[in-house]
């Protein structure tokens, strides 16, 4: 009998291995790959496309990675799990425990989005499997609350299987071989994902807010106390050396981009009938400011990471 095969799955033998009893999946992976013509004849880069990672089921990349990692648990027989986050890990990891009956704790921080806290709220389908805590500190509470109840702590920026389910979005891209391509990053989780299995130009985007990754490379910006792009809150990265290493191995940059910058994307790209989260504008923006300053690129791939 052949096995059918849905969603990150379709690409298991790039991924470390599960049993297949264990995987879960609400169809994530096989995003859209748009054109973006208004970029094309606004920088006179010949082929520009968007890798919509905001078209997964419940709108981010984070899917992929979550997907994975519910999987691993699964198969370990893990029944409780703490996830701090943002949004979107929140909204991926009550979706995806929900369907391998895992429960979740979720700290998330009292400053989060009517979007994302709306969003978050509307995945919430069994209040047994799901508990949120908003808190002023999520991630030092999450910390304590896992130490405390002995429970497993979700961390993209530090959890080893994090990285498995993020190697498809490079795969999705090997055929267009591009030459380059920009990643909104917090922690570069998944920028190091997509690296795996993509060999091209990394270009890194942050803001003028958070750039623990780009100041190493751009740091030739006036530093502001709040960014449109709010889901890149990552100050502090395990993965940063990591990070800055593929950098430079792919021959590419980071990029600090400000608010002025990320607000222009907005613009051009709802004139443009586009509409997605502002870290995808970051990434615009930060391509914009890359063929202003003079790199030449032929083909590039702009991921447009989550809602």
């Amino acid at each position: 009998m052949i096995r059918k095969l849905t969603g990150i799955w379709k690409y298991e033998d790039s991924m470390k291995k599960i049993n297949p009893a264990s995987r879960v999946s609400l169809g994530e992976g096989n995003t859209p790959i748009e054109r973006l013509h208004f970029l094309e004849v606004q920088t006179g880069v010949e082929y520009v496309y968007a890798k919509r990672e905001d078209k997964n089921p419940t709108g981010s990349a984070k899917d992929r990675s979550i997907a994975y990692f519910f999987s691993y648990l699964k198969s370990k027989n893990i029944k409780e799990i703490v996830v701090p986050s943002s949004g979107n890990t929140a909204i991926s990891a009550i979706n995806y425990g929900r369907l391998s009956g895992i429960k979740t704790y979720i700290f998330i921080p009292e400053s989060i989005s009517k979007d994302k806290e709306s969003r978050l709220k509307k995945s919430i389908k069994n209040k047994q499997l799901t508990q949120i805590i908003k808190s002023k500190r999520p991630l030092s509470e999450s910390i304590k609350f896992s130490k405390k109840n002995n429970i497993r702590l979700f961390r993209g920026s530090e959890e080893l299987y994090a990285i498995e389910g993020y190697k498809t979005i490079g795969i999705e891209l090997q055929n267009l071989r591009p030459e380059a391509i920009f990643v909104p990053v917090s922690s570069g989780t998944t920028a190091l994902g997509i690296m795996k299995e993509l060999k091209c130009q990394l270009h890194v985007v942050q803001t003028s807010k958070i750039n623990t990754i780009s100041k190493n490379f751009d740091n030739n910006f006036k530093s502001e106390k709040e960014s449109m792009a709010d889901a890149i809150v990552a100050r502090v990265t395990k993965r940063k050396n990591a990070i800055i290493n593929a950098i430079k191995r792919s021959m590419g940059w980071a990029w600090t981009v400000d608010n002025k910058a990320i607000q222009e994307a907005v613009i051009n790209m709802e004139n443009h009938g586009i509409k997605t989260s502002n870290e995808g504008a970051a990434a615009v923006a930060a391509f914009i400011k890359a063929v202003d300053l003079g790199y030449k690129f032929k083909r590039v791939v702009i991921v447009f990471t989550g809602k």
